[in-house]
């Protein structure tokens, strides 16, 4: 890690004329800029290098002084010639769109007080200095420079193509870019061509690169950067910060940049689900250390360039809300408290959610029926023309008991179901063109049981007797599993529960609070708590 933050003018100087052939903030840095640095090959000499190259040919001299050349046409392999790209024959380059997804627009300058035009961005577009891009939501484009440099702006971004020179037919390339919002990925002169410059520049920094692979954000206070591979010099305030591959800085406003810190490693993604049934569609991040947020993209193809949501998140969850099935690819990465995302990670997944599967309504689950053969019902799923259904007798339903295609949204069992507990389901199911069924995923279970309801109690084998304001009650004992239920009632003054009994025993007494019209209710319970019907026993009490 290389850091040089409030430097003097001639140590700056030195620097930047070592390390970069472009421009920094200072204005020596500046003078730098107009330096092209040509490595002599075998063959050449000064006098064809000025007719190749230089606007005036008799230039040459010029060069002869600058570098201190005593024979213009013998100079050894490999000499480094600086020469002003004031002299250099030049031409304006031009960057085409090499991939566009979702909506990318080219702004048209308008007087005032009308307001810019947009208009969509063609695949293959050619652009020239000065172009104005412009990407929504869900949306990315790719540029190729003349260099064979790659930019990609993400979503929600404004890009402008500032500067783009090409010097002696190609032989030096300088591009310079303005990010005014979002985010820029770049693989900058892939072909490692000595004196190809690039920078991009920002409300708040400008980032300075030349063979490396980088990403900036940029809003209007803050520059975020990180590198990927190579170096970059991250420049704010008259000062400067060299980011090696691997790390990451940022730059507010008015301030100069922070010391380089490192990029958060790329998300473990080996734990996250890649086969989805319904909506939404979560993943879960794993813990990372210094991981304060999370950012996800969800693209049809594994080099995130077609993509259809995405996400960003302040706790570990990525959820994407409404996206059709299909095979999927997510990128994700992780950004540290300074906001600067991490190395990416992607992770391949399917989602299978359509037709969606209907709310089951009855047997809820939990539910107990006394009917061997129960109704079930669901609710209506739009564009379904029929559903399945499964009922099984086990959660993962590998015994399957009876399994029907239906066209409504109601089904009455066929075979009468032993006392047990069971597990259904419905699937939906849309017609394709062809004919065939689509079946769409399963996506509640319900269980249920089927237990007999306890019969009424007979009331001839109870016998009852009111003396003394006290009531006697004699009867069999209740058959196994069985227990008695005793509710009375006064309805005189509209009592409810005055005396309240449960159990297995013969024979039972209690007195009378209240005189008048009494109403008692015999049930049988289960070992549930299911109650049968109520036995109704009605009598008076009257004062003796």
């Amino acid at each position: 890690m290389k850091e040089s933050a409030g430097l003097n003018k001639t140590a700056a100087h030195s620097i930047l004329i070592a390390l970069y052939a472009f421009s920094t903030l200072s204005v020596h840095a500046a003078e730098n800029d107009m330096i092209w640095r040509y490595a002599m090959h075998p063959g050449d000499n000064l006098i064809h290098f000025s007719r190749a190259h230089l606007i005036n040919p008799n230039d040459w001299i010029k060069l002869q002084r600058l570098n201190h050349i005593k024979d213009p046409y013998r100079i050894p392999i490999g000499f480094i010639l600086q020469v002003p790209l004031t002299l250099v024959k030049q031409v304006p380059a031009s960057a085409q769109a090499v991939q566009v997804s979702g909506q990318v627009f080219l702004q048209l300058g308008a007087q005032a007080p009308n307001p810019p035009t947009l208009v969509p961005l063609r695949l293959g577009q050619a652009l020239g200095p000065g172009a104005t891009l412009i990407t929504k939501d869900n949306s990315k484009v790719t540029l190729q420079f003349a260099d064979g440099t790659l930019t990609s702006l993400a979503s929600n971004a404004k890009l402008v193509l500032d500067t783009m020179s090409l010097y002696s037919g190609g032989a030096m390339v300088d591009t310079k870019l303005r990010l005014q919002q979002g985010q820029a990925e770049t693989v900058a002169n892939p072909k490692h061509i000595k004196g190809n410059a690039m920078q991009i520049i920002t409300p708040s920094a400008v980032a300075a690169v030349r063979g490396t692979k980088f990403r900036v954000d940029a809003d209007d206070t803050h520059t975020l950067q990180a590198t990927l591979a190579g170096q970059v010099s991250l420049q704010a305030a008259d000062n400067e910060v060299i980011v090696n591959a691997g790390f990451g800085s940022q730059a507010e406003k008015g301030k100069p940049p922070m010391p380089p810190t490192m990029l958060l490693s790329a998300v473990d993604t080996t734990s996250l689900n890649s086969q989805f049934t319904h909506l939404p569609v979560v993943f879960d991040m794993p813990d990372q250390a210094a991981a304060v947020s999370w950012q996800g993209k969800v693209a049809t193809d594994v080099t995130i360039n077609q993509l259809t949501a995405e996400f960003t998140s302040a706790k570990p969850q990525l959820v994407f809300e409404d996206i059709p099935d299909g095979h999927y690819y997510l990128s994700v990465h992780a950004r540290d408290a300074y906001g600067i995302a991490g190395y990416e990670s992607v992770h391949a997944f399917t989602l299978n959610a359509q037709p969606f599967a209907p709310a089951l309504v009855s047997p809820s689950a939990g539910e107990r029926t006394g009917d061997a053969r129960p109704i079930f019902k669901w609710k209506t799923v739009a564009n379904a023309q029929a559903y399945h259904l499964d009922i099984a007798k086990d959660v993962d339903f590998k015994h399957i008991i009876e399994q029907r295609r239906i066209e409504n949204t109601e089904y009455q069992a066929v075979q009468s179901l032993p006392p047990a507990t069971y597990y259904w389901r419905v699937a939906s199911i849309e017609m394709q063109a062809d004919g065939r069924d689509d079946q769409g995923p399963f996506d509640q279970v319900a269980q249920f049981s089927v237990r007999p309801i306890p019969s009424k109690p007979d009331l001839h084998q109870f016998w009852i007797d009111v003396a003394d304001n006290r009531v006697n009650i004699h009867t069999l004992p209740p058959a196994d599993g069985l227990s008695y239920q005793f509710n009375l009632d006064n309805d005189a003054n509209q009592q409810k529960d005055v005396w309240v009994k449960r159990g297995v025993e013969t024979d039972y007494q209690f007195l009378l609070k209240e005189y008048g019209k009494q109403t008692l209710y015999i049930r049988h319970a289960d070992s549930d708590g299911v109650v049968s019907a109520a036995t109704v026993y009605e009598f008076y009490a009257y004062p003796e």
